[in-house]
């Protein structure tokens, strides 16, 4: 085992036992109590640099495949190398890949870019920092930092609201924080942040009534040796102005992607765009509303995109086009600058008013349009919006290594993690990494195999061809006596809402157990709710139906008794279109890979990472069931974690009770 983790040291001050490169924690707490009187003194607490705080392991012991990672993180580091890491949950992947980080950055002069995209886990990241005890700043996007009503905006709609609040000094929250400088008090909140790990919540509830939360977290996160952040903070096109902001250099960051599953989905959503005649009519409608005389140029957009439909969809409802068939033709009839800059003029005052505008998503998309083409699909397409047909127009990244590669490369060392990286060698390609300074990591899982059992059910598919009352009657079926023997909680997952509906209908009179159903379209306040009265019946049992990929076979976390097993309905496979063709033409063309890449391997990460909610402590123990015959053959087999074992069966449910007997 490391010496830096496990090797024991006698305290010079007080001879106690401490961790080689640690801390004794009596001495430690005297040096705080000081520290805190020195606070009350001066009503501020001390800025003491980061770079001279000690840090200690904060467990008395290290799982052997979590010291094994934290190793290969410190060699990673060393060697300026990137890492990707397929590390199963209950590993520890934070403590392991933030605790040598963080030593190696304040050893080094770097800077550790923690990045999530969810807020659960920027709080454990803070929370790991707060036992490493090391300070951190923790940001998140500034719409959610916003101490306005700005929830209901999208990206562009804030940033020009914003934009357009503080250019006209009318943000009190900006105003307090600057004036020519940051005023005084600001300052005196900037060293109160930056001292300490604060979740971005917290630190909006301490200063939001006062101040601008975003610009105190930026200028304390000038100072700070570890920030957490969003994946769009570096990974997108305003990548540059995030570090010259910060002070900070890509050439000096170690980068941590937490969940990296997730991040060529994001970026591909990130650079993508799109337009319909349903966008056109409401920003018309908002053109009389203010009187703003762009209703010509919203006209001519209008005409071409039907003309193009006209044109294109004779025999198909969707086409591929060029971007010139957009630029030539809005060129032609009102000439394509004239038109993006006296919209842009007229959504400014649009939202000096008003604080979304559908004339700017035109103008987004416009702007977007003449982007590049390699990488990018451009589709017209016929689609059924609020009950009537419309026609979009799609402007679709295919390729994530556009904003990735350059990035990583850059970077002094990037590690990706999470539970379903698997094939490492797809995200390697994907994201663009260099291949002969990347190294790849599989981790065994830390959790007991005998407490966990996977069983697939060939009696049932969701094939399209095979989509018959019957063969939906047998999955109503395999659901009810799979959720009867199963003890506790049970969530089953559908590739679709059309297909959880259809099931629930046939099953719902013969699930003995309370049934909570997840909503398409709730609002986080409304999954919560559901969530925590699901969890509550744990002692007695119920089941809930959630879709594959939705908020709840990613979102959530229930360990112990509150979630005995999970049920996967099908191959949540993406829907046959050409957008979906492009991709994996494209990958085909790059990798060689395209139906693997572009197709298989995303539908069976939304199925793995279902089936991850089951077992979430050592101490868990649960039931997977896999209903899909197509998921014992060789090709989806592959698919699945390498250490996994599975009983084949037609009868899950005989197994399940038989699971269940011997616990």
């Amino acid at each position: 085992m490391d010496d830096s983790v496990e090797k024991l040291l006698n305290c010079q001050s007080c001879g106690r036992p401490i961790r080689h490169k640690g801390f004794c924690l009596p001495c430690n707490m005297t040096r705080k109590a000081g520290e805190e009187q020195a606070v009350k003194e001066l009503q501020v607490e001390p800025n003491i640099p980061s770079e001279h705080k000690l840090m200690s392991f904060p467990y008395l012991s290290v799982r052997p495949s979590q010291q094994e990672m934290i190793s290969d993180v410190k060699m990673a580091l060393q060697e300026r190398r990137h890492l990707i890491a397929d590390a199963p949950t209950g590993l520890g992947k934070t403590i392991a890949s933030l605790f040598p980080a963080v030593e190696y950055a304040q050893e080094n002069g770097k800077t550790v870019f923690f990045l999530t995209s969810r807020l659960s886990q920027h709080k454990m990241a803070i929370e790991t920092m707060q036992q490493l005890g090391i300070p951190a700043v923790d940001i998140i996007g500034k719409k959610w930092l916003c101490s306005h009503d700005v929830q209901d905006f999208d990206s562009t709609m804030f940033s020009n609201f914003c934009h357009g609040m503080v250019s006209n000094r009318q943000c009190k929250y900006y105003n307090n924080f600057r004036v020519k400088e940051v005023t005084y008090g600001a300052q005196q909140m900037i060293i109160q942040i930056g001292n300490k790990p604060l979740h971005s919540e917290d630190a909006k509830k301490l200063a939001g009534h006062t101040y601008c939360t975003y610009e105190l977290l930026m200028e304390a996160a000038k100072k700070s040796v570890v920030i957490v952040a969003d994946y769009f903070h570096i990974f997108s096109s305003n990548e540059r102005k995030f570090f010259k902001r910060l002070n900070k250099s890509l050439e000096n960051s170690i980068i941590i992607v937490d969940e990296a599953h997730n991040l060529p989905d994001r970026i591909r959503k990130n650079l993508s765009s799109k337009i319909s005649t349903r966008t056109i009519e409401l920003a018309k409608r908002e053109s009389d509303r203010f009187g703003l005389h762009v209703k010509d140029y919203l006209d001519c957009i209008e005409d071409v995109v039907k003309s193009l439909a006209k044109q294109k969809l004779l025999a198909a409802n969707e086409s591929f086009i060029q971007k010139s068939d957009i630029v030539e033709r809005i060129e032609k009839l009102c000439g394509y600058k004239a038109a993006v800059v006296s919209l842009s003029r007229a959504c400014q005052k649009v939202l000096e008013d008003k604080r979304k505008s559908f004339i700017e998503k035109i103008v987004t998309f416009l702007e977007n349009w003449l982007g590049d083409d390699y990488g990018y699909a451009r589709i017209v397409s016929r689609e059924r919006i609020f009950g009537k047909d419309h026609i979009s127009v799609f402007y679709n990244c295919m390729d994530p290594s556009v904003a990735s590669k350059n990035i990583i490369s850059q970077s002094y060392s990037t590690i990706l993690m999470s539970g379903t990286l698997s094939p490492m060698e797809m995200y390697r390609d994907l994201l663009g990494m260099e291949e002969e300074r990347t190294d790849l990591k599989s981790y065994p899982s830390p959790f007991p195999k005998e407490n966990r059992m996977n069983i697939i059910t060939t009696e049932i598919t969701t094939k399209y061809t095979e989509r018959t009352p019957e063969n939906y009657a047998r999955i109503a079926r395999t659901v009810v006596l799979c959720t009867a023997a199963i003890k506790g909680n049970v969530a089953v997952f559908f590739p679709s809402y059309k297909i959880m509906k259809e099931i629930y209908a046939i099953s719902k009179e013969n699930i003995q157990k309370p049934m909570f159903v997840e909503v398409q379209g709730a609002t986080k306040e409304e999954r919560k709710k559901l969530q925590e009265e699901f969890a509550a019946q744990y002692e007695k049992g119920a089941v809930l139906f959630g879709v594959l990929a939705g908020s709840f076979s990613e979102g959530i976390d229930l360990p112990g008794d509150k979630l005995n097993g999970v049920i996967t309905i099908g191959i949540p496979l993406e829907k046959p279109s050409l957008a979906s063709q492009a991709l994996i033409d494209y990958y085909e063309q790059r990798f060689k890979k395209g139906m693997d890449y572009g197709y298989f391997y995303p539908a069976m990460r939304k199925v793995v990472q279902a089936a991850g909610r089951c077992i979430r402590t050592e101490r868990d123990i649960g039931i997977c069931v896999f209903g899909d015959k197509r998921l014992n053959s060789r090709r989806f087999r592959n698919m699945f974690p390498r250490n996994w074992d599975f009983v084949v069966t037609e009868r899950p449910e005989l197994e399940i009770r038989k699971f269940f007997a011997t616990r």
